[in-house]
C-alpha cells in the first residue's frame, strides 16, 4: 500500500492469472477491493474495509478536538464608503453561542461537574513533605510555623491514633475520604456529614525506593498510627518499608510489580511501558526475566 498524495490510499493487488467473467466482462484480482469474509458473512451485504495509518491520520483525528470552541470575525462600521476601514485594528474575535447554551448561562446552571469529587492524596516520607510558603517569609517563621509539618498523610496517622470514629472504622488511606473531610486552613480531619468523594493516593515508580514501598504499605495496610507503626511487623520493628512488605507478604513473587505493569497499561504509551519494563528488569535484575511475568 502506499499514501497517494492528497489522495485516498493505493493497494497493491497483483494480478495472479485467474480471472472471472463478470457481465460479460472478465476481472483479475487488481479489481477486488479490500474486504473481510468474517464481516461478509455476519452483516451478509457489501462492507469496504480499509485501514490506514499515518501520521496525517492522527493530524486529522485531533485537529477537530484540539481546535476549539465554533467562533466569527466580524467588524462594525458606518454605511459610509469614503470611511477607510483598518482591517487590523478594527479585528474582533468572538465565540458563537447557540439561544439554549446562552439561556443556559443566563440561569447560572452548571456547564460541566465531576461526580464524585476525588481527593488527591499527597505521599512524602517522613519529613520530605512539600512545603509552600510567601516569598516574604523568613526561614526562621517557616520552620517555627506548626502548620508545615501537618499533611493529609500525617493527619491520617494521628486520627487513627487519636479518634473514636477512625479507630472502629480501621479505613486504609485511600478510603479515608469518603468518611472523613480535609480542611485545607486549619489542616486536620473532620467526620464527613454528606457528599462523596473517593481518594486515589499519587502514584509513584518503583526507582523511588523506600516511597514506592511506603504507598504499597498504604494500600495494604488499615489504620496506621504512625511510619513506624507501619515498620511493625509481629512485633518486631524493621530496617526499611521494603523489609516491611517483605515480611507481610506484599512482594511474594514480585505481584506488586505485574500489578504496577498492568495499572500502567491502561493510560501509558507503549513507549512509556517498555522503558518501565527495563527499569523493573534493572532494579529487580531476576535470574530470568519470564519470571516476572509468570
Amino acid at each position: 500500500m502506499t499514501k497517494g498524495k492528497n489522495s485516498y490510499p493505493i493497494y497493491r493487488r497483483r494480478n495472479t492469472g485467474k480471472s472471472v467473467k463478470v457481465r460479460k466482462q472478465f476481472l483479475d484480482n487488481s479489481w477486488v477491493v479490500p474486504y473481510n469474509p468474517y464481516l461478509l458473512c455476519k452483516y451478509n451485504c457489501h462492507i469496504n474495509v480499509e485501514v490506514c495509518s499515518d501520521t496525517k491520520v492522527v493530524k486529522y483525528i485531533y485537529k477537530y478536538i484540539c481546535k476549539g470552541h465554533d467562533k466569527i470575525s466580524f467588524d462594525l462600521h458606518e454605511d459610509n464608503t469614503n470611511i477607510q476601514i483598518d482591517e487590523i485594528k478594527e479585528y474582533q474575535s468572538a465565540r458563537w453561542v447557540s439561544p439554549p447554551e446562552a439561556m443556559w448561562r443566563l440561569f447560572a446552571f452548571h456547564i460541566s461537574e465531576m461526580t464524585p469529587s476525588v481527593y488527591h492524596l499527597p505521599l512524602h516520607l517522613d519529613g520530605l513533605q512539600f512545603v509552600s510558603f510567601k516569598k516574604t517569609d523568613t526561614i526562621d517563621s517557616i520552620i517555627k510555623n506548626p502548620m508545615i509539618k501537618k499533611t493529609m498523610l500525617t493527619e491520617f496517622f494521628l486520627m487513627n491514633e487519636t479518634n473514636k470514629d477512625a479507630k472502629e472504622l480501621k479505613l486504609l488511606y485511600k478510603d479515608f475520604p469518603q468518611h472523613f473531610v480535609w480542611s485545607s486552613t486549619y489542616k486536620m480531619w473532620t467526620r464527613r456529614q454528606q457528599g462523596h468523594v473517593i481518594g486515589r493516593v499519587v502514584t509513584c515508580h518503583p526507582i523511588e525506593g523506600e516511597r514506592y514501598y511506603l504507598r504499597l504499605l498504604l494500600m495494604n495496610v488499615k489504620a496506621p498510627k504512625s511510619y513506624k507503626d507501619l515498620l511493625m511487623v509481629n512485633g518486631i520493628c524493621c530496617d526499611t518499608f521494603r523489609e516491611s512488605a517483605e515480611k507481610r507478604g506484599l512482594l511474594h513473587y514480585d505481584n506488586n510489580l505485574i500489578g504496577c505493569l498492568l495499572e500502567a497499561a491502561c493510560y501509558q504509551m507503549p513507549y512509556s511501558l517498555r522503558r518501565l519494563f527495563a527499569t523493573i528488569l534493572v532494579y529487580c535484575s531476576p535470574a530470568n526475566p519470564r519470571e516476572l511475568w509468570e
